[in-house]
């Protein structure tokens, strides 16, 4: 079987002359005992033979089985492992890996980033996981919960960790999914909503209950994309860095939605009351995201819905300015507090 146990203090052979072994120039210099020669796995030093020999038939039976984890590639801090090898490995959309970043850079790493990985442990965790419930919603606290948790997993793949300590842990008592069940509004409710926005975002109202657009879609929407009793959903608005694109739907898949008559009518007398403006974008590239704004190929949309300064709607601000004022009045959320 592969492995042996090296001393380094004594030469291997024994004098002829004297049937000893002698001392080498390492001898009280290094620690004494070093594990060899076992395919794949680094070299360990211990300071007994019986913690060497311990170590060599556990590893070469681990090593056999594909189950070799070694602790010291564990050391490397919970930040350093996200930061240059878990990160740059993230090929989600980016207005998802900014939603993804805001979370782990803002909850995880400065709680958990300056530990070894081997040493996020249950213990750990728990405080961890009450910690962040006690600051947080209970939505950003489960969402963050699934990235610790991914990140943990990554690490066990990538054999840092022998286990997800995330995983299978009673006494951890992580983040709960909020319970969310989809239930249709009522007219009155839908008339509620509608009635507390400006008239000139009263549209992008109509556009999400009346096709089933995004938010970003309907912000997005221009009446050039009707087509008889259609509407092709190719763009949305993005937030990404906190600046505006133009780029595809969720999940980067055009579709074809119905456009009941009424709607239709609805949308052209908008036009007649707030004539649509022309509006140039740069169009964000979900290969390449941290493209430069001014190397990104621009778009130009004859905008349905635009803001009182001709310019698109960013959804941050019409969300706190508009449509949280909108449900809070209809009683769809609690009143907001000082106006938000």
């Amino acid at each position: 079987m592969a492995g042996y146990i090296e001393d380094r203090w004594l030469k291997k052979r024994p004098n002829k002359e004297t049937g000893k072994r002698e001392q080498t120039a390492l001898w009280g210099k290094c620690i004494r005992y070093r594990v060899k020669g076992i395919p794949g796995v680094r070299d360990r030093s211990f300071d007994t033979a019986a913690d060497a020999k311990a170590w060599l038939a556990e590893t070469q039976t681990d090593a056999r089985r594909g189950d070799f984890v070694d602790s010291r590639d564990g050391q490397i801090s919970m930040r350093d492992y996200v930061e240059k090898h878990w990160w740059p490995a993230q090929t989600h959309p980016a207005q998802t890996l900014e939603s993804m970043r805001y979370r782990i850079w803002g909850h995880i790493l400065p709680y958990l980033g300056g530990l070894a990985l081997r040493d996020v442990g249950v213990p750990e965790l728990r405080t961890w996981s009450a910690e962040i419930q006690r600051k947080i919603g209970s939505g950003t606290a489960y969402v963050t919960w699934v990235y610790l948790k991914a990140i943990m997993q990554a690490a066990v793949e990538d054999k840092r960790l022998f286990r997800n300590p995330c995983k299978g842990n009673s006494s951890i008592k992580p983040p709960r999914k909020p319970e969310r069940k989809a239930r249709a509004w009522t007219h009155e409710r839908v008339s509620a909503v509608r009635t507390g926005l400006p008239e000139r975002y009263q549209a992008t109202f109509d556009l999400g209950v009346g096709c089933g657009l995004r938010q970003g879609e309907a912000f997005a929407f221009s009446l050039d994309d009707v087509n008889g009793d259609s509407v092709h959903v190719s763009r949305q608005i993005l937030r990404y860095k906190s600046r505006l694109y133009f780029g595809l739907p969720k999940g980067q898949k055009e579709r074809d939605v119905p456009l009941p008559a009424a709607l239709r009518k609805r949308l052209e007398e908008h036009r007649k009351r707030f004539p649509s403006i022309e509006i140039t974008l740069p169009w964000l590239d979900p290969e390449l995201p941290d493209l430069p704004r001014d190397e990104c190929r621009k778009v130009t949309v004859s905008l349905l819905a635009t803001t009182r300064q001709d310019t698109a709607i960013n959804r941050a601000t019409w969300n706190t300015r508009n449509w949280k004022p909108a449900l809070a009045a209809a009683g769809v959320i609690p009143p907001l507090v000082g106006g938000r």
